[in-house]
């Protein structure tokens, strides 16, 4: 019997899955999919991701279906339990509930009838961890799996977005010269320093294009020394969203040329803040390209019209896009990362049978062209 979407999202709410504690809530995957094969690939010392390949044509396209199984940790301004999936008017509540544990059931619940069914077409269902830290889980799976399409059930509030901005981070290391709090003219203020470049951040000139727009923010300021000493360092984290069209090199340019600008009395180095996969770029599909152009066909049949947005922020998708066409698209919810989080159960099961639908439209297209 077809276990209900609804009901699929509150077993996984019950589940806490914060970054790198996923592996209970993977246990509960493979048991909601049994008895269809499910497998785990290694990532690194973090966890694990899952697998799970069906074969129903040998020359259909192969449809990836992506969720992460990790959340943030909860807030303490949470009013109820994040962990009790409780439904009050016509919202599902939890931790995870829209970001993205319904979008995760959708494609489960899409998944596992289309196997049953044994629809004429391939698809990988995948869930991975790490997505609200570094993306390794992500990372990882792309090594190894190929698709013609990905779908990522991200909470959209049921839009499809076919791009979304790249995120860069830069460390900016200010030397300045220390000297006795009391004689602050005879050093250089490493922090005064650091104060007039996050001043000058406003000034510079930032890309937009096609309804997508780039950013500059400061993430972190820190330095000082001995209590009564003027500081002789300090470290800036700058965050710089991206749009298609900018590159690292531009970026990096871009903060050389402020800096030179400002005459300051510091030494500052400009270097890429360390992580342990590569930064998440920009990219732009279009509705007309490949498999988007069905799933865009279908959603107009639903929809009535094509709604489209791009993603301010960045996620796994940033990384699908490298390898193959990227639709993101999920339920209406509200207050992810953020306390009583819900999700619209009837979003939830319209986005699930779309997902059903969309999957059997390109089993149909594949029969029909067969000879």
């Amino acid at each position: 019997m077809q276990i209900e979407v609804v009901e699929i999202a509150r077993r996984l709410i019950r589940i806490p899955s914060a970054s790198r504690y996923e592996s209970r809530l993977a246990d509960e995957i493979e048991d909601i999919l049994r008895p269809i094969e499910v497998r785990r690939q290694r990532v690194g010392d973090i966890g694990f991701n899952l697998i799970s390949e069906y074969r129903g044509s040998e020359n259909s396209p192969t449809i990836v279906l992506n969720g992460h199984m990790d959340t943030v940790e909860p807030v303490k301004s949470w009013s109820r339990d994040p962990y009790s999936p409780d439904i009050e008017g016509g919202k599902l509540y939890g931790l995870g509930s829209a970001d993205m544990k319904g979008g995760l059931s959708a494609i489960i619940w899409a998944y596992r009838r289309a196997v049953k069914e044994k629809l004429p077409v391939n698809l990988i269902f995948t869930a991975v961890v790490d997505e609200e830290i570094n993306s390794q889980g992500a990372y990882e799976l792309l090594k190894e799996i190929k698709g013609d399409i990905a779908l990522i059930a991200e909470p959209t509030g049921e839009k499809m977005m076919l791009g979304a901005r790249g995120r860069y981070v830069l460390d900016m290391a200010v030397k300045g010269r220390s000297s006795h709090g009391a004689r602050p003219y005879k050093g250089v203020n490493s922090i005064e320093c650091g104060a007039e470049i996050i001043k000058a951040l406003k000034s510079m000139k930032i890309p937009e294009k096609n309804g997508m727009k780039g950013s500059v923010a400061p993430l972190k300021i820190e330095g000082g020394g001995d209590f009564l000493s003027v500081p002789e360092s300090c470290l800036i984290v700058i965050d710089r969203h991206v749009i298609p069209g900018e590159s690292r090199e531009l970026v990096m340019d871009g903060f050389k040329n402020l800096i030179e600008n400002l005459n300051l009395p510091c030494e500052v180095e400009i270097s890429w803040h360390s992580r342990p996969t590569p930064f998440l770029e920009p990219y732009s599909f279009s509705p007309d390209e490949g498999l988007i152009r069905d799933f865009a066909s279908l959603y107009i049949e639903k929809y009535g019209e094509l709604r489209t947005i791009c993603g301010e922020s960045v996620g796994d998708y940033n990384l699908f896009a490298k390898y193959m066409p990227t639709v993101v698209y999920g339920p209406k919810g509200e207050n992810w990362h953020s306390a009583d989080e819900f999700v619209y159960t009837d979003s939830l099961e319209r986005v699930a049978s779309f997902y059903y639908e969309f999957i059997r439209k390109v089993g149909d297209i594949h029969e029909r062209k067969d000879p």
